[in-house]
């Protein structure tokens, strides 16, 4: 990768792991369905300006039917399983297990669209979900049903993102980066909106709480949904996932800081034996020719503008 894909990859794990952190942090406060509207209704309302402004708004016409999957099972439904599990794990959790998210992807690559992974990759899809498997299995925190939900629903998230994140590279080759960010938080928003309403909170969130949700708007879902879906054109789906190696680091380091979140021994250990798994099964470790190929074949699909 070159050096801007590169950068833009750990400003995006800045963003993405920190919104773990002030989602677990504002969820008690407004609940998981408001929590989601506003954080994609105020990401829509700093870009769609920009958007306007660039000529685009026409694209958002383009593929309509397309969008609305785009939106509600892969933008939407995932953030509302975030907020949900954001009530009952802690923010490292949350990033420790959507880190899978790259081994779901690498299965939906094998099973779908026939990439061999080959002896180290599968392997690695092995060590992954048995970090997991020791994440869950030993945690006092986690032995109660909803926390068990709570570990289902992030890993359901991972899975969805992992399909919505080769939809979009087939579905969305033409259209602006810009115009995919605004048009699928837009509708997403949208569709969440009754349920806000008819969830909102009786007691008013404190500021702390709107100041948390705003940046999970503007930085997060905004800038960082813009990111991400310029490095899935660029590096492909494979590579642009692997920014969950940074996450887990950003929301465990952060969680222990801002919220004194507690950080033990089986965490950490999980969180190393997840993200093994998962350089494993990207091809990254051990480096060969091969692995090489196999992750750049997506960018180079991307690059012939598969629609």
């Amino acid at each position: 990768m070159r050096a801007r894909d590169v950068g833009e990859l750990l400003l995006l794990s800045v963003l993405w792991g920190a919104a773990y952190l002030f989602m677990r942090a504002a969820v008690p406060a407004f609940g998981p369905a408001p929590l989601i509207a506003l954080r994609m209704a105020i990401a829509v309302a700093v870009l769609l300006p920009l958007l306007i402004w660039r000529g685009g708004l026409q694209q958002l016409r383009t593929q309509p039917m397309s969008l609305l999957v785009l939106a509600l099972p892969f933008t939407a439904l995932p953030f509302l399983l975030l907020g949900f599990a954001a009530q009952h794990l802690t923010a490292g959790l949350l990033a420790v297990l959507n880190a899978t998210a790259p081994l779901f992807a690498a299965l939906i690559a094998h099973f779908f669209f026939h990439e061999r992974l080959g002896r180290w990759r599968s392997a690695g899809l092995v060590v992954g979900f048995s970090g997991v498997a020791l994440l869950t299995a030993g945690s006092a925190s986690l032995r109660s049903s909803l926390s068990l939900l709570a570990v289902a629903s992030v890993l359901l998230t991972s899975m969805l993102w992992a399909v919505g994140a080769n939809y979009t590279r087939r579905r969305f080759g033409g259209m602006d980066t810009l115009a995919l960010t605004v048009g699928s938080l837009a509708v997403a928003s949208l569709a969440v909106a009754p349920l806000a309403a008819a969830t909102w909170p009786a007691t008013p969130p404190p500021l702390r709480a709107w100041i948390e949700t705003a940046f999970l708007g503007i930085g997060s879902s905004g800038l960082g949904f813009l990111l991400y879906y310029r490095l899935l054109r660029r590096i492909g789906a494979v590579r642009a996932m692997s920014v969950t190696f940074l996450n887990p680091v950003v929301a465990l380091v952060a969680g222990a800081l801002y919220l004194g979140e507690a950080v033990d021994g089986q965490t950490l250990v999980s969180a190393a034996v997840v993200l093994a798994g998962t350089a494993l099964a990207l091809g990254l470790w051990p480096a060969s020719d091969a692995a090489a190929a196999a992750l750049e074949r997506p960018a180079a699909v991307n690059r012939a503008g598969e629609s």
